[in-house]
């Protein structure tokens, strides 16, 4: 006999997949915004394979909610119910501070990728203990464009009931079980 909670969990499963197959984003994914930001931030660095620009260069690019994302381009977006204030609520928030976060960001990249150059392509470079300043600079920085996105996070659960809060979380948590 399965327990009560696999069955829950089976339930809860099949209820989320029906549903999905029904969401829809709020808006349909910024492409125009995207090209632009990958043109702004211009070719990764020798080492990356893929970079994720600006978010690669936030202090805590992993494990903080994305949350202009998740109201409004997210799959199960549409879930939330906004309003039309609301929409332009969140937009606003990410006009205002998305060029804030890409300046910043690119002020970081320039600072790694010229440390890169330094000490990754010259067998014998400066010491290592010459570039501690420029690492405390970079620290600096990610920690600045990590408190634009946290401004961002707490401008955007404003907008937001907790209802739709609420909401939003059960669609966007990964591994929920």
């Amino acid at each position: 006999m399965k327990s009560i909670k696999t069955v829950t969990k089976i339930m809860l499963g099949t209820l989320m997949l029906g549903t999905a197959a029904t969401a829809e984003p709020n808006l349909p994914p910024p492409i125009g915004d995207m090209v632009k930001i990958e043109k702004i931030a211009g070719p990764a660095g020798a080492f990356v394979a893929k970079e994720n620009f600006p978010k690669d260069y936030f202090l805590i690019p992993k494990n903080l909610p994305y949350l202009v994302g998740m109201t409004l381009y997210d799959s199960s977006s549409s879930k939330l119910g906004l309003s039309q204030k609301q929409i332009d609520a969140i937009l606003k928030v990410k006009e205002d501070l998305m060029s804030k976060a890409v300046k910043k960001a690119l002020v970081i990249k320039k600072l790694e990728l010229d440390m890169m150059q330094q000490i990754s392509f010259k067998h014998k470079s400066q010491k290592v203990t010459e570039l501690y300043p420029r690492v405390d600079e970079i620290a600096k920085l990610r920690a600045e464009l990590t408190k634009i996105h946290l401004e961002c996070i707490e401008k955007v659960k404003a907008v937001l009931t907790p209802e739709q809060f609420e909401e939003m979380l059960d669609y966007g948590v990964v591994n929920m079980f």
